[in-house]
């Protein structure tokens, strides 16, 4: 089942007994908890039959008792295992036999942030047709750009293109992150009655230079303009709190990854890179553009180049060069 789908069937009332929430991605397994904490009972029913456990503090006995425990006032009881993967295989084994026969007036809520190891094999597997199973797979680049064009629509947001390839590549891939600042943006455009999310504003808003970025790099390194590519570094490295070059590294390795695809695909025009990667047209249009720069041979020469800059940045590999010297060395080598 889709994040979306679930959302949908939550919000139209039809509850189960049972569900099962897991995966790496704990944005999405909390934002589907905090859905069915909000649809399943009304305040006034949730003082009586709401209950919530967490992690390694649980004892299933307990949560046993308030599943099999009738509703007061209420159609339902909800009980929530938070952070359920800190629960021992020993305790899972206690609910084993009600896993296989949920009771209807009550909808138990598992948030397994994780993999699956520990569970029972009845909800593990998540055949028993009562339990309803949500897995939160980790989203790369690409789906997060996808993520954030459909959470605008759904905000009824109107804005530029290429929105959500700035906020990846300057925020990186963490999904709370982004929706935080996007919550930021959006409350700013409805008190200044403002319509339209423009690059401008996101930037100046994530605390962006809209001229020194991670965007702008690597449209320049894509064209293979030295001086610009430079400069941008030059004044990235000035304040490493602002720009974490550890986010900086990311989007170069995104990049050149991408651009190995690009040349092992044989993909020349914007419109079929587009397709193949699933980027929209402006990132499409810095890859073909790169394809005439870079070779293959030289692309994966880059690939390395950035590891190596990444092992040293994290202590893997002893360096002379600080965190500045170190970008600026990795960019003139990656435009040589």
């Amino acid at each position: 089942m889709t994040f979306q789908n679930l959302i949908q069937q939550i919000d139209s009332g039809n509850f189960a007994p049972l569900y099962y929430l897991h995966g790496v991605e704990g944005y999405f397994i909390d934002k589907v908890v905090a859905k069915l904490e909000e649809k399943v009972l009304s305040p006034s029913e949730a003082a009586f039959n709401k209950e919530v456990y967490y992690g390694s503090e649980t004892q299933l006995a307990k949560v046993l008792n308030a599943c099999q425990s009738f509703p007061v006032m209420a159609n339902r009881r909800l009980i929530l295992v938070k952070e359920a993967q800190q629960v021992s295989k020993k305790e899972w084994d206690r609910l084993s036999s009600y896993l296989k026969a949920p009771i209807p007036t009550s909808t138990l809520v598992i948030a397994f942030k994780g993999r699956n190891a520990g569970l029972p094999k009845a909800i593990a597997a998540g055949k028993h047709p009562s339990v309803v199973e949500y897995h939160a797979k980790k989203l790369y680049e690409n789906d997060i750009q996808k993520w954030v064009s459909t959470l605008l629509q759904e905000k009824g947001v109107e804005s530029e293109p290429g929105i959500p390839a700035i906020l990846t590549s300057n925020l990186g891939t963490n999904i709370s992150l982004i929706d935080n600042e996007l919550d930021k943006m959006l409350i700013y455009l409805k008190a200044t009655n403002q319509q339209v999310l423009r690059k401008d504003f996101v930037f100046e808003m994530i605390n962006v230079d809209k001229e020194f970025n991670v965007f702008e790099l690597i449209q320049a390194l894509s064209i293979k303009n030295r001086y610009r590519a430079h400069m941008i570094i030059d004044r990235l490295t000035q304040n490493t709190k602002i720009n974490p070059p550890v986010l900086t590294l990311s989007a170069l390795f995104r990049f050149f990854d991408n651009l190995a695809l690009v040349h092992s695909h044989k993909l020349r025009d914007p419109n079929s890179i587009k397709h193949q990667l699933k980027v929209n047209y402006y990132a499409a249009r810095d890859y073909s553009a790169a394809k005439e720069k870079y070779s293959l041979g030289q692309t994966y020469r880059n690939i390395r180049l950035i590891q190596e800059a990444d092992q040293a940045l994290k202590g893997i590999v002893s360096t002379q060069m600080g965190e500045r010297h170190l970008l600026k060395t990795l960019v003139w080598e990656l435009v040589r």
